[in-house]
C-alpha cells in the first residue's frame, strides 16, 4: 500500500478519474454500435492511428522547439489537434462505401492498424524525442495517471458534442447501422449518416486517447458492450449496461492501481474483461 491513502491524494488523481469516467461512459455507449456492427477493429485502428497522432505530435515539436508540456504549444503541433486530424480522415476513409473502397473493409482496417502501429514504433524510435519516448509510450499503453486541465476540458467538450449528434441523430444512427437495405430503399443518406457516426467515434476516441491511451480506450470500446449484449436483448438496457460496466471498471482499475501500484491501462482493461464472466456463466446456463 502507498504511504498516502486514496483519499487524501485526492488532488493527485482528480483529473485522471475524471477523465477516466468520461472516457469510460462515452466509449462505453459508443460501443453498442461497435459491437453490434461488428466494427471491433475499426475501433482498434482508430485508436491506433490517435496515438500516432499523440506522437508525431512530440516528433513535430522537437524540430520546432516546442515544448510538448508547455501551455502555448501551437495547436498545429497539438497532440489533441493531430489525433483528431488523423482519426477523423481514417474515419472517413473507412467509411466510404464499397464502390469508392475498391477493396474489402477488413483490408482497409488492417492497412490502417498495421500502418498506425509501425509508424508509432519508428516514430519512437527516432534520437530526436529519446527523452519524450517513455512518457509517450505510456501515454499510448495506458499507464500515464496524470491528466492535464486541457485534455480534460477537451474531453469534456467531445463528449458534449457526441451527445448532442447522437441526442439529435440517435434513431437515425439505429436505423441505417442495423438495417441499412431498409433505410436506403426509404431515402435515408446512408452514407452520410455512417460517416457522421464514424466521425463521432473517431473524436471520442482521439480525445480518450490524448487522456487515457490506446489500451484502456480499446477496451472500453468493445469489452462493455459485448459484456452487456450477454445480459440484455434491448437495445436501451445494453447501452445502460455497457456504460454502467465501463464507468465501474474505470473508477475501480483507477482506485486498484493506486492502491497496489499496478499499471492503470491495463488494470481498467482487465475489469472489463472480468465483466464477461457472469454473462458467459448465465448464456451456458
Amino acid at each position: 500500500m502507498n504511504e498516502i491513502g486514496f483519499f487524501e491524494a485526492y488532488f493527485l488523481w482528480r483529473n485522471a478519474m475524471a477523465a477516466a469516467i468520461i472516457a469510460a461512459g462515452l466509449c462505453g455507449y459508443l460501443g453498442i454500435f461497435i459491437v453490434l456492427r461488428r466494427m471491433a477493429f475499426v475501433s482498434a485502428a482508430l485508436s491506433q492511428v490517435s496515438g500516432l497522432g499523440v506522437a508525431l505530435s512530440f516528433f513535430i515539436g522537437s524540430y520546432l522547439g516546442v515544448d510538448p508540456h508547455g501551455d502555448l504549444v501551437p495547436w498545429y503541433t497539438s497532440p489533441v489537434f493531430l489525433a483528431l486530424v488523423l482519426s477523423s480522415a481514417a474515419s472517413m476513409l473507412l467509411a466510404l462505401p464499397e464502390h469508392a473502397r475498391r477493396t474489402h473493409p477488413e483490408t482497409l482496417v488492417a492497412l490502417a492498424y498495421l500502418a498506425a502501429s509501425a509508424s508509432v514504433v519508428l516514430v519512437l524510435a527516432s534520437p530526436r524525442i529519446v527523452q519524450e519516448a517513455h512518457e509517450v509510450g505510456e501515454l499510448l499503453f495506458g499507464s500515464a495517471v496524470a491528466v492535464r486541465e486541457q485534455n480534460l476540458v477537451a474531453l469534456a467538450i467531445a463528449a458534449l458534442v457526441v451527445a448532442v449528434v447522437h441526442g439529435v441523430f440517435f434513431k437515425d444512427f439505429v436505423f441505417v447501422s442495423f438495417d441499412g437495405e431498409t433505410a436506403r430503399s426509404v431515402g435515408y443518406p446512408v452514407a452520410r449518416l455512417n460517416g457522421a457516426l464514424n466521425l463521432t467515434i473517431a473524436i471520442a476516441v482521439a480525445m480518450a486517447t490524448r487522456a487515457l491511451g490506446t489500451l484502456p480506450v480499446f477496451a472500453f470500446l468493445v469489452l462493455p458492450a459485448g459484456a452487456a449484449l450477454l445480459f440484455a436483448r434491448r437495445l436501451w438496457l445494453a447501452t445502460v449496461l455497457a456504460v454502467a460496466i465501463a464507468v465501474v471498471s474505470a473508477t475501480l482499475g483507477y482506485y486498484l492501481s493506486f492502491a497496489y501500484q499496478l499499471p492503470t491501462g491495463p488494470t481498467m482493461a482487465a475489469l472489463c474483461a472480468l465483466a464477461w464472466l457472469p454473462g458467459l456463466f448465465l448464456r451456458r446456463r
